[in-house]
């Protein structure tokens, strides 16, 4: 190859509108390479599941058809990122690369490689943030370096920040890229893979069963089609929303937000246009206040030093989580969705199968596997969610996590969901539990969360005995949850002793 090369790596990024790196890659240029990097520290199916793994592919396959649109194509390549690009540069006289800068500490410390490894090349690099609505820098340096830990502070901080950059155009045209790529020392990819392609990491294609589209189209299309709905966004309050709706209740634009097919500025501004003339819910519960609770957990997760673990995590509640026998088979159950308890059983199903739930169903279960009943580790956790979900995202998952076991950032440790009661308020009939916990959808309403007390011959007549066909209660949510309520409490003094902030003794009467 001669002349001036220049490699755009796409990461999260998995799109040509608003890429200020993309655009930025095509200045003075005479070949551009679009390149994807398969990070093999990633490709192990208990880290990335089918159905994500299965949907990033997806994602590149209608990338690859976007960028031969405009005259280009994707080039995928396997291996550890810094070895690809210091390969490909020295191979093909690159003379610039350009990326968007990742929150995540591995990728990080990628970044940090591959910077050193281009400085010592001589190659141009141009890095910038897009993936989050604010430059996480930019807010930080407003705030003594520091992130604040409620969206109280959040807002508050926001306020003294720059406007948003807006959204900018996909390019209209993009430089020829090279007619193959071929490297002595790397493994490019001659064609897009597929999940059938992974089968040497462990990948399973009869696994891929979600039914979410990929794509930028797509991600754009439905996007449009819910901000259409003006009144409903308007009224937006995402706590109202229904966790068992059989038909997503919220935007389900996460996956595509995650993996960047969509641009949260794009998202951002589109919703601030539809909402210019008409009065509007406000943060934390609105659409708006849905944008800012992202923005608040990759800054915390940015900022915040061991924020992937519970030990040596400042901002994270030292609590002794249950390492006993049972603690991995409490965890593969709640996992499997084989808890007895059928709201708990639903969600894990629903999650496994499609890579997504509502995000009360995920309160519920996260609950339920640490403070609420099974008292195992929110990291356990929080492992499972990164291995299924198709938003999976890291700062937002720990963020989560540390919230609904009590962690970090929400306190009330006494206020559970309570796995027979949570769902009956917007799901009296069980519908929601008669998808996805088929076994059951013979049972009366007046059981379907609670099977194990219906008599044996409503079981029969169901077609489905408890403890043998589904099975029984793993804990007694009532004597489980009382116990652990304590544990909290004690928990909770333990961690004020160690700050030192005692509470002040009584005074004696």
């Amino acid at each position: 190859m001669t002349g001036h090369a220049t490699i755009h790596w796409f990461r999260k990024g998995l799109r040509l509108h608003d890429n200020a790196a993309l655009l930025a890659s095509i200045e003075s240029t005479s070949t551009l390479i679009p390149l994807y990097i398969l990070d093999t520290h990633c490709l192990d199916p208990q880290k990335v599941g089918a159905n994500r793994m299965g949907f990033l592919l997806a994602t590149l396959k209608s990338l690859d058809d976007d960028l031969r649109e405009k005259g280009s194509k994707l080039f995928v390549a396997k291996g550890r990122p810094v070895e690809v690009i210091d390969a490909l540069v020295q191979e093909l006289n690159v003379q610039k690369l350009t990326f968007e800068r990742d929150t995540e500490p591995y990728n990080k410390d990628v970044d940090k490689e591959i910077m050193k490894k281009m400085k010592s090349l001589c190659v141009e690099v141009h890095e910038c943030w897009g993936h989050t609505l604010f430059n996480p820098d930019h807010l930080l340096s407003l705030n003594g370096g520091k992130s604040p830990l409620n969206m109280t502070g959040f807002l508050n901080l926001v306020s003294k920040a720059s406007t948003p950059p807006a959204p900018m155009e996909a390019p209209t045209s993009i430089p020829a890229p090279p007619n193959e790529l071929k490297s002595e020392t790397i493994e490019v990819l001659q064609s897009l893979p597929k999940l059938s392609d992974l089968q040497c990491y462990g990948y399973n294609p009869a696994e891929e069963t979600t039914w979410f589209v990929p794509g930028e189209k797509e991600a754009i299309g439905r996007m449009e089609q819910f901000l259409a709905q003006k009144k409903r966004v308007a009224g937006f309050e995402k706590p109202k929303t229904d966790p068992t709706s059989l038909v997503p209740d919220t935007t389900a634009l996460s996956p595509y937000l995650s993996c960047g097919s969509l641009s949260v500025r794009l998202f951002y501004s589109r919703l601030k246009e539809t909402l210019s003339s008409t009065s509007s819910t406000k943060p934390p519960v609105s659409l708006e206040g849905q944008i800012y609770w992202r923005e608040l957990a990759y800054l915390i997760g940015y900022s915040t030093p061991n924020f992937g673990q519970m030990v040596g995590n400042p901002v994270c509640m030292q609590i002794p989580w249950y390492t006993g026998d049972n603690a991995k088979e409490f965890l593969k159950k709640w996992e499997e969705g084989l808890t007895g308890y059928p709201a708990v059983d639903a969600a894990m199903n629903q999650l496994r199968t499609e890579g997504w739930m509502h995000h009360l169903a995920r309160h519920l279960v996260a609950c339920f596997l640490t403070r609420g009943d099974l008292w195992v580790s929110w990291e356990l956790g929080r492992d499972v969610f990164e291995k299924y979900l198709l938003d999976a995202d890291w700062s937002i998952n720990n963020f989560s996590w540390h919230w609904l076991s009590c962690s970090a950032f929400f306190h009330a440790y006494f206020r559970c969901y309570g796995p027979t009661t949570f769902f009956k308020k917007t799901d009296k009939n069980g519908a929601y539990i008669r998808k996805y916990v088929p076994l059951l959808k013979k049972f009366p309403d007046e059981f379907i969360y609670e099977p194990w007390l219906a008599s044996k011959a409503t079981q029969q007549a169901a077609g489905c005995i408890i403890g043998e066909d589904y099975p029984k209660p793993i804990v007694d949510h009532k004597v489980v949850n009382k116990q652990n309520m304590e544990k909290m409490k004690l928990a909770y003094a333990n961690n004020k002793k160690k700050s030192g902030d005692e509470p002040p003794a009584k005074k004696k009467k």
